[in-house]
């Protein structure tokens, strides 16, 4: 009897102990997340987004891991106080890489809507995530914040975002996973928000 106690206490423990803790998609603290927002860079038409948790921390600096694509590069953002990714992608040139990290994104149908749009923070408050990629130049010159910001700001998870944390930067970073003769078409803005 004994022996079957302690095995079922023994499997509580490990049942309770899950590698999921600190996992930026699926675990870690409930109070420090960060979420993405995919907004196509030639349509302003917001594409779907992910919310991430990560273990608790108030600060939040974004910090880049690039690659340049000689014919395969990437680009990861990571989360330095947690040292942990927010986001990664392939850029291939004269080709067309993929998402990495996080592995997949809610469909933008997928998030709740509300009447009242989220006024769009001052242009102070917007950050740029940049890299050094010539082909992305123009794109970077002259960023339209009104329509990107217009594509998210009727989304509850915005409102939760910015209400929880409006004194911090919405972060923008243009993904690229075309270069060479990129297509524009292909590229998309994310919207990094911290609650």
């Amino acid at each position: 009897m004994k022996k079957s106690f302690l095995l079922l206490v023994f499997a509580a423990l490990l049942m309770s102990c899950s590698d999921t803790d600190t996992d930026p998609v699926n675990g870690g603290s409930e109070g420090n997340k960060v979420l993405l927002l995919k907004v196509d860079l030639l349509t302003n038409a917001f594409e779907g987004g992910k919310e991430l948790t990560f273990p608790d921390n108030s600060n939040f600096t974004i910090s880049t891991d690039f690659n340049p694509a000689g014919d395969f590069g990437d680009i990861t953002l990571n989360y330095d106080e947690v040292n942990m990714p927010i986001f990664a992608g392939e850029i291939i040139w004269m080709g067309l890489g993929q998402m990495t990290f996080p592995e997949s994104m809610d469909a933008s149908g997928e998030f709740a809507t509300i009447q009242n749009p989220v006024s769009q923070p001052a242009e102070s408050q917007f950050s740029l995530v940049s890299v050094d990629e010539p082909e992305t130049s123009p794109f970077l010159s002259e960023i339209d914040y009104d329509a990107i910001w217009a594509a998210v700001d009727n989304l509850a998870a915005v409102k939760e975002f910015r209400d929880s944390n409006p004194d911090a930067h919405v972060n923008l970073f243009l993904y690229t996973p075309s270069v060479g003769i990129g297509d524009p078409a292909d590229w998309d803005w994310i919207v990094i928000l911290k609650n």
